[in-house]
């Protein structure tokens, strides 16, 4: 390994879950060099009112005022065309909440947004608003990966294209993106889409685009503990106090010193950015009384579902959850309740809850 001169604060040091050790320069420290090093980027949104104030609904409002029109018009286009595909037999079929789909399309471009910004403060410059969008692999590895038990329309999807060809493995690539939004960030079952996502440089990499430990350790302090309510992998928003306890027992990143060291960094660094409305403020989003949405259950069938497939081994690994017989009995836990779901729908006149839930009970009785 070339040996790379320090950066202006050290190094980050540490080994990878392979063992392998990784020495890479750390260019700020929070505690010292606070957000110096992205002052040059605005203050996106207005952060003077308090902590936990912000219903969902309207903060979702300000999430997707501060999206460009020409960047809304192509998640439109996404999901428009993912419909098109999905009766085409080359993409998975739509989410049950189409809407959940769409704003999920939003948060990831709004993550890759802030992603920016807080890779500039830390000193590693990232051309990261592709980040989870448009990323690009080549198609012989997505071949390479296809497996027996995929579904169809994805082995369909990927004969289609050439070898030597570059595929987006991105939520803007419209034969994947309801697949990446119904399975989330979480290991096992026949996930399709995420599989091929896996590629991406801040996840597994390929020889092509290979592993970086930067983008990888400041996307998992987002997702993981997570900070996005109801982001990818449907879970309601965490505080920057869980992330002691995501190192330790996160699958992604608990046997990765090197993950570890940068994570830390990363967490105290979006902390500081959100209270200067520089990313995401979700500190202010007040958490909605609720624990179900028909995402989270169309998420937690396809746990189930990958899990009554699977004749081999299970595992005591969280982040592998159709093999994991606590996050499976959680899943099944989650579909008992969508009978109750519907009543309590029907009782408020939410229509739009009682349809989705509907729409689900229908296509899985």
């Amino acid at each position: 390994m070339t040996r790379l001169p320090p950066g202006t604060r050290g190094y980050y040091e540490g080994t990878d879950k392979e063992g392998h050790f990784w020495r890479i320069p750390r260019n700020a420290d929070p505690s010292i060099d606070g957000t110096s090093l992205a002052s040059h980027h605005p203050c996106r949104f207005e952060v003077k009112e308090d902590a936990d104030s912000v219903p969902l609904a309207e903060f979702d409002i300000r999430l997707e005022n501060s999206v460009p029109a020409d960047v809304l018009a192509r998640i439109e286009h996404t999901v428009e065309a993912g419909h098109y595909l999905a009766k085409k037999g080359l993409a998975d079929s739509p989410p049950v909440d189409v809407k959940a789909w769409r704003r999920g399309i939003i948060l990831s471009w709004c993550h890759a947004r802030d992603l920016i910004v807080v890779h500039d403060a830390l000193g590693h410059p990232r051309a990261a608003i592709g980040h989870d969008m448009d990323e690009l692999a080549l198609a012989k590895r997505l071949k390479e990966r296809v497996a027996a038990n995929s579904d169809q329309w994805y082995k369909d999807y990927i004969g289609t294209l050439d070898e030597g060809a570059w595929v987006n493995v991105g939520f803007f690539n419209p034969h994947i993106s309801a697949s990446m939004f119904k399975w989330g960030d979480a290991r096992g079952g026949v996930q399709n889409a995420m599989d091929a996502h896996r590629l991406s440089s801040h996840h597994q990499g390929t020889p092509e685009r290979p592993l970086d430990w930067v983008e990888r350790a400041v996307n998992f302090v987002v997702h993981h503990i997570p900070r996005e309510h109801w982001g990818i992998r449907h879970e309601p928003r965490g505080g920057w106090q869980d992330l002691e306890a995501r190192l330790s027992d996160d699958p992604a990143i608990k046997d990765a010193e090197i993950g570890k060291t940068i994570a830390r960094d990363a967490a105290k660094m979006f902390e500081l950015l959100e209270l200067e409305g520089k990313v995401v403020p979700w500190q202010l989003l007040k958490l909605p009384n609720i624990s179900l949405t028909p995402s989270v259950i169309e998420h937690a069938h396809l746990v189930v579902m990958a899990a009554n497939q699977l004749s081999f081994e299970i595992s005591d690994d969280d982040e592998d959850e159709a093999r994991n017989p606590q996050r499976v009995l959680r899943a099944k836990a989650l579909l008992a309740q969508v009978p109750a779901e519907i009543k309590v729908a029907r009782e408020l006149g939410r229509d739009e809850l009682l349809e989705a839930y509907s729409k689900w009970m229908a296509r899985n009785g």
